[in-house]
């Protein structure tokens, strides 16, 4: 078995993280300390994506590193980063707090990062398996909070319904190919020797019903909203950004590159997902009361605006997708890094309770409108260029009526995010009492303001860098 260890340097650093984290828990009262060293141990661990690993395959070819890792390995590092500083502020908030939440975001990282490089069936599981578990803990970690407790138990359930599909559709894929290695499979299908048989094609439904519980679309999608408010805000932010994008990854290496000489099997069957869970998510969005549920639903519509690029099955959808969740990374960090300021202020994640916010604190009032305003997508910002390249992904491949469907659903998310920032900036507030930023807030805030304005001004040297790594998918 050829190990070439080499190749995780960055999961090795960050289980010996996770480790440290461990041991240092029982010596270490003040747990604000532990926050800090998680945080320059991800970037010791970014560090070493960019500068100290070849690209190449470990463990007989389980485990692959490429452009395409690494990409969304910084990508896991930077939410992790962000997810770690919103930790700060929710402390205080849990009774007995303990320096265990920080390591438990360790070990999710360590599952994206290991689920951004699987380059098989057993390791894609695996890898997944010591992501979602590590969530269902997170999700309900405030444990004396019933909505927390509740938000857990519905996470596992449906996780375990989904897990079983993921299971069931690997075990027919290898039934009709008898492999589980996602280039060997490819090389069997374009072969020819069994073509895209009974067995294939049940397992390939199987296995994108079964994602679609980890992206938040349709069918496995009801978890969503009752997650995102029970859970810890830096829980839902977790999920929001760093889960929705680990799924977006195993999506692309299963279709594009295992299953991409049969995508006329499949193209059809996403491009419908994707249609119902865009208009599931944005027309649910509208009534919603709390900031978290907004998001929630809203987060569904942005899973059924990344699957037209899975449906595009092109180079130019997969590119768009990367594109796509680097600004909802952004938009996602800032939005939630907002909300867990204003609610470690005023403890309450209402909307209501946002009114007059940008005479409180005109920086979290600019930062949500700008966040916000990129999530619906519109010019000059990030989300703009995003939604603008998935449209043109899928019209290029001839799926007009789901670019229709998609440019009417971003005209509905306009009108949910607008009456959020009416509040913010048009509403006398309940309370006067102006909210004080730490100096490293204030910066966190400028960055994801400057970076979500920059991908929406000056996009071309990522969409060119991106369309270059999507092509090693294919």
């Amino acid at each position: 078995m050829e190990l070439n260890i080499n190749i995780i340097i960055p999961e090795i650093i960050l289980i010996a993280l996770a480790v440290c984290l461990i041991v240092l828990d029982f010596f270490i009262t003040d747990k604000k300390k532990l926050n800090t060293i998680g945080i320059c141990g991800l970037v010791i661990a970014g560090m070493s994506v960019l500068l100290g690993v070849k690209n190449g395959f470990a463990l007989s070819g389980m485990i692959i590193q490429d452009n395409v890792a690494v990409f969304f390995k910084l990508l896991f590092i930077l939410v992790g980063i962000y997810i770690f500083y919103m930790g700060r502020f929710f402390e205080d908030r849990i009774k007995g707090w303990k320096g265990e939440f920080y390591i438990l975001i360790v070990f999710a990282i360590i599952g994206m990062e290991f689920l951004s490089s699987s380059y098989d069936f057993i390791s894609f599981y695996v890898s997944l398996e010591l992501l979602t578990i590590t969530l269902y803990i997170l999700t309900a970690y405030t444990k004396d909070n019933p909505h927390s407790v509740e938000a857990g138990l519905k996470y596992l359930i449906t996780g375990a319904l989904a897990s079983g599909f993921l299971l069931y559709g690997i075990s027919f894929i290898y039934g009709g190919t008898g492999s589980t290695g996602f280039g060997e499979i490819a090389g069997i299908l374009r072969g020819g020797g069994h073509g895209l048989n009974g067995f294939v094609t049940i397992g390939l439904v199987l296995i994108i019903l079964g994602l679609t519980f980890k992206i938040s679309s349709i069918p496995f999608h009801v978890w969503t909203p009752d997650v995102y408010q029970g859970a810890p805000t830096p829980v839902t932010a977790l999920l929001a950004a760093g889960s929705k994008a680990a799924g977006f990854v195993v999506l692309m290496r299963v279709l594009f590159t295992a299953l991409g000489s049969v995508k006329e099997e499949w193209m059809l069957f996403i491009a419908v997902i994707s249609a119902v869970t865009l208009i599931f998510g944005n027309m649910s969005a509208m009534p919603q009361k709390n900031i978290k549920r907004l998001i929630a639903y809203a987060g569904i519509g942005s899973a059924g605006y990344l699957l037209m690029g899975i449906a595009s099955a092109s180079v130019l959808g997969a590119s768009s997708i990367m594109f796509y969740l680097l600004t909802y990374l952004f938009s996602i960090a800032g939005s939630f890094l907002v909300i867990v300021i204003f609610s470690h202020v005023s403890g309450s994640d209402e909307i209501d309770s946002y009114a007059g916010l940008s005479r409180r604190s005109p920086l979290l009032a600019a930062t949500m409108f700008i966040g916000l305003l990129s999530l619906a997508g519109v010019p000059p910002l990030g989300g703009f260029i995003a939604k603008f390249y998935l449209f043109a992904a899928v019209v290029k491949e001839g799926l007009i009526w789901l670019a229709v469907i998609g440019i009417l659903m971003a005209i509905v998310s306009m009108y949910y995010f607008l009456l959020v920032i009416k509040r913010i900036y048009l509403m006398e507030p309940v309370v006067e009492e102006k909210i004080t930023l730490e100096p490293t807030t204030k910066l966190m805030l400028y960055g994801v303001n400057i970076a979500i304005i920059a991908l929406g001004v000056y996009p071309g040297p990522f969409t060119d860098w991106f369309v270059q790594i999507a092509r090693q998918l294919f």
